[in-house]
């Protein structure tokens, strides 16, 4: 490897293409509340007054999905279910429908979106193991009934739904803004952003650092034009731990192997349309698909992509058909 590329791995590796928000863009006379969630911080920026009334109910919406859906807390419904031998629950409706989006994800990316890796992710230390004798039963998923909201478990594998339940959050919140009429906002919980409407009659900003650069400049402006997108990134240089042997342990796993992902992707940006939710998950199937099998499945499925990789030598940026039409 030579110096060159290395010094550009270390600038990537020291925060680049994290999701940012254009601050020069977006902080004229808008109203701004924060909090700290998931292990993570969360913002919510308007032009329109927030109410403090406004900021309890956005809390406790984040606090109830984290005691839906962390692996943290063992009284929360996903833990509860992990450390039960029943096949068959009946699961809160908020539960089921992140289950049911990852289910859908899950037969998009042919299995690489696989949240019943949670003793894989525990063993390797990214989520406590309870005191568990954690053994992981490779090759099985789960089953939905829509009709009774149920979920019959295949395995005695543990959910992990680290991937899919910020993004999930950030709709909640988003849905909860709508619905009390504040429809210019931007979202953020540890980087799964959403942004709606206007910011003072102008376009939110969002801009993902240059990964060639070791300035703050944006490589890319989204900007979402008065429209709903919502965006999300996945990418090893945010959470992995080294072995005994220097060796990089990354909390994405390839579900083929067990073991943390090895590619050439360094990282991924997905911009959806219409889910935080989706995009959350998106990002970590095509993360642990490789870039090929990535681009491919996010062209057949008219998704908003892009991918940095390492190719010959040389970091590049790549992007879906769909990332021209939806971010301009």
């Amino acid at each position: 490897m030579n110096r060159n590329l290395l010094s550009k791995i270390i600038a990537l590796i020291s925060g680049i293409v994290l999701i940012y928000v254009a601050y020069n863009h977006n902080n004229n006379s808008i109203y701004e509340i924060k909090g700290s969630a998931y292990g993570t911080t969360w913002t919510i920026k308007s032009s329109e007054y927030i109410g403090d009334h406004h900021k309890d109910n956005i809390k406790k919406i984040i606090s109830d999905i984290d005691y839906i859906a962390s692996n943290y807390k063992e009284e929360s419904e996903i833990s509860i279910i992990n450390n039960n031998n029943k096949k068959y629950y009946f699961v809160s409706s908020d539960l089921f429908n992140i289950l049911s989006i990852a289910k859908d994800i899950e037969n998009i990316s042919q299995g690489y979106y696989n949240i019943t890796l949670g003793k894989i992710s525990s063993n390797l230390g990214f989520s406590p193991t309870f005191g568990k004798n954690l053994i992981h039963k490779k090759n099985d998923t789960f089953k939905l009934d829509e009709t009774n909201k149920s979920l019959e478990k295949l395995s005695s594998n543990w959910f992990d739904l680290s991937s899919i339940a910020k993004g999930y959050a950030v709709q909640m919140v988003h849905e909860y803004l709508i619905y009390e009429n504040l429809l210019n906002h931007l979202i953020d919980i540890g980087g799964e952003i959403i942004v709606s409407g206007s910011n003072n009659e102008k376009p939110w900003a969002v801009g993902i650092q240059n990964p060639l650069s070791q300035s703050d400049d944006a490589s890319v402006i989204i900007k979402n034009n008065n429209n709903f997108l919502a965006i999300a990134s996945s990418g090893e240089y945010r959470n992995y731990k080294s072995n005994r042997n220097g060796e990089k342990i990354t909390h994405t796993i390839n579900p083929n192997t067990l073991e943390s992902i090895k590619n050439n992707i360094l990282s991924v940006t997905v911009v959806h349309e219409t889910s935080a939710t989706y995009a959350d998950a998106y990002s970590t199937a095509f993360n642990a698909m490789g870039s090929e099998l990535a681009m491919d499945t996010a062209n057949n499925n008219d998704i908003a992509l892009m991918l940095i990789i390492q190719s010959d030598n040389k970091i590049n940026i790549i992007y879906s058909d769909k990332w021209y039409d939806l971010v301009k």
